[in-house]
């Protein structure tokens, strides 16, 4: 089944980690169509030019180099620009639910110090929204194009929907495999919940027409997940690491010390795309 994609495209330069990422990642034939999907600022703030026309000359800029450089044809690859009125991060969760993409990908520049403390990137904002679509958030690829994806395992629906993405986008995709990560903690589970977990994914991933030869288990002890998630994504030189987030309304505190897994992998996580399913 053809999968279909939201590119965002900025004029940061980031829009090339995600459209590097996609076509090192998806096998030929392509089964991917793709909207390169541009915001362009309100009238006046790009001084005398046209805003509207400046973003449509960086998105067929992109399509472009995408059509040169991937096995994707000009005929699945559109673009689409327009104007903000609430804000980059509010029309891309307005596209995205729209358009009733299979993910939203978004590009990121590594975070500095700033960003640590008080990120206020569209990455960041857009990842608090209420949505109901998967967001792929790629920094800078490697030289190399890396394969597999790490799935990380948790209870309850948030899993449920990211493992059901995971499967539906490789399936179709052979090259890649699944790692299923369980990061254990002895003093809040047991051997017996990490079991269950397993089960539960690798259902998901077989009725998703994944072999059960292309998944593999792995448990983790280590009272620090998103540190034990880096370090397994660094050893096992995965392309993705996909993890599920439930959503609610971010407190006080986590304007300041943001303590969800997703939220410290969006910062932290370097040398593999990030997905998340809410």
């Amino acid at each position: 089944m053809e999968k279909h994609l939201l590119v965002c495209v900025s004029d940061d330069g980031t829009a090339a980690y995600s459209v590097r990422f996609i076509r090192d990642f998806f096998d030929s034939p392509c089964d991917v169509h793709v909207t390169l999907f541009h915001v362009a600022p309100q009238g006046g703030k790009w001084g005398s030019h046209n805003p509207t026309q400046k973003g449509k000359t960086l998105l067929e800029k992109t399509k472009k180099w995408f059509v040169d450089n991937s096995v994707c044809t000009e005929s699945k690859i559109k673009i689409k620009s327009v104007i903000s009125r609430g804000g980059i991060a509010r029309e891309i969760v307005q596209e995205g639910h729209k358009g009733m993409y299979d993910a939203v990908v978004l590009g990121r520049q590594t975070a500095f110090l700033f960003e640590e403390l008080f990120d206020y990137s569209v990455s960041h904002r857009v990842i608090w929204e209420d949505i109901t679509f998967p967001l792929w958030f790629c920094k800078c690829p490697q030289e190399i194009p890396k394969k597999d994806v790490l799935l990380c395992l948790g209870d309850g629906e948030p899993t449920k929907r990211i493992a059901d993405h995971v499967g539906f986008i490789l399936n179709g995709n052979p090259s890649h495999n699944v790692t299923l990560l369980h990061v254990h903690n002895a003093k809040e589970s047991n051997a017996e919940d990490s079991k269950k977990m397993f089960v539960a994914a690798h259902e998901i991933l077989v009725a998703n027409g994944l072999e059960a030869s292309r998944i593999t288990e792995r448990i983790i002890e280590n009272v620090n997940v998103d540190k034990a998630i880096q370090e397994e994504c660094a050893r096992g030189h995965y392309a993705a690491v996909a993890i599920g987030r439930e959503y609610h309304s971010k407190t006080a505190k986590e304007k300041l010390l943001p303590n969800s897994i997703s939220v410290k992998l969006l910062r932290k996580l370097e040398g593999a795309a990030l997905w998340i399913s809410k």
